[in-house]
């Protein structure tokens, strides 16, 4: 009899607990949050497409000769600017000198018989032989020449010198990179390779202007125009190769510097709220809002665009006249209750 006394004293007090936390329930379900919101409205904004890149040299090339031999002149040192045509590098004349001889031989022998042709002294097969032998003597001196006298192909900058004179210059084809003695670079203009998603594929054209920024040059922005537009799209990454010529005159840039390129694309209307109205789904890359829909707020997934100052564009995910709530939105759940306290056009 004891026992059923204490009990029921403990039953009544756990349900009494019970009902508190039912009606405690009830009123967190139906708490009105206070809320600001804003009518999303439809802007004209600046479309660009910004990307990061490499600056390159617009021509480079690494000089080495035909064949194995000794090197005997260098001309240049790393660092000389270099004109096209510029001596460079000379390889061991021995074959080349005795070329030479061979040339000077057939060309007097061409020379002596030529006029005993025209005058029928000779047979039409002895000439030719004598002028096979004179072009053919041509030819190879001209070959042993540019292979022993190496010239700059293109103005720029030696950047490399590999080898010494003396030293012997091995031909490996099998290498891993091409054999070199020195390395020229042409760096008026630069380059630069930037990979723009297939979706701004119609928006890029040939000439197009494109501005150049370095964290070097803070506040100094640099001109380039489009060059070349790979006709494929990589299906792996989705995205197509664009050259950028970019003039360097004052030779600032040089290659190997990182930057950041703006492709101007015109102006074009989009949907612009604020950027703290825009929460973020923790760990993931997934973005989201709230709209007030009468007495309630309704989650909305949002895909983001460009960012203008303290505003985003909205891809997807709202439509124009929907009230985005801008204040009171990290208190809401979908479907929570609210009342808006401030409306801004």
């Amino acid at each position: 009899m004891k026992n059923i006394k204490i009990i029921l004293p403990l039953v009544g007090l756990l349900f009494f607990i019970a009902c508190g936390q039912k009606k405690e329930v009830k009123n967190n379900k139906d708490t009105i949050t206070p809320i600001e919101v804003k009518t999303v409205n439809r802007v004209v904004i600046d479309r660009d497409i910004e990307l990061v890149g490499t600056l390159a040299a617009w021509k480079e090339a690494n000089l080495g000769a035909q064949n194995t031999g000794r090197i005997q002149k260098i001309y240049v040192e790393e660092g000389n600017r270099v004109k096209q045509g510029d001596l460079l590098f000379e390889m061991d004349d021995t074959q080349l000198a005795q070329s030479k001889i061979q040339l000077q031989v057939t060309k007097d022998n061409y020379l002596r018989l030529k006029p005993l042709y025209e005058t029928g002294s000779i047979s039409k097969s002895q000439f030719d032989q004598v002028k096979a032998a004179y072009e053919t003597a041509e030819k190879s001196y001209e070959l042993l020449l540019t292979n022993t006298q190496f010239k700059a192909p293109f103005s720029g900058i030696i950047t490399d010198k590999k080898l010494n004179e003396g030293e012997v210059f091995l031909l490996s084809p099998g290498g891993a990179t091409a054999p070199a003695i020195v390395s020229l670079m042409q760096i008026n203009p630069l380059k630069l390779l930037i990979n723009v998603s297939e979706s701004n594929f119609k928006d890029v054209k040939l000439n197009q202007q494109v501005k150049i920024n370095s964290d070097i040059y803070s506040g100094e922005t640099f001109t380039g125009v489009i060059s070349r537009i790979d006709p494929t799209i990589n299906a792996t990454t989705r995205t197509f190769e664009v050259e950028v010529k970019i003039a360097n005159n004052n030779e600032k840039l040089r290659p190997g510097m990182f930057v950041r390129a703006n492709i101007y694309l015109g102006k074009a209307e989009g949907l612009v709220i604020p950027r703290s109205s825009v929460l973020k789904l923790l760990g993931t890359t997934s973005y989201y809002g709230f709209i007030a829909e009468g007495e309630n707020a309704k989650r909305v997934e949002l895909k983001l665009g460009k960012e203008i100052n303290d505003n985003i564009e909205i891809v997807s995910g709202l439509k124009e006249g929907d009230l985005i709530v801008i204040t009171g939105q990290g208190l809401l759940k979908d479907g929570s209750k609210v009342s808006i306290k401030a409306k801004k056009d």
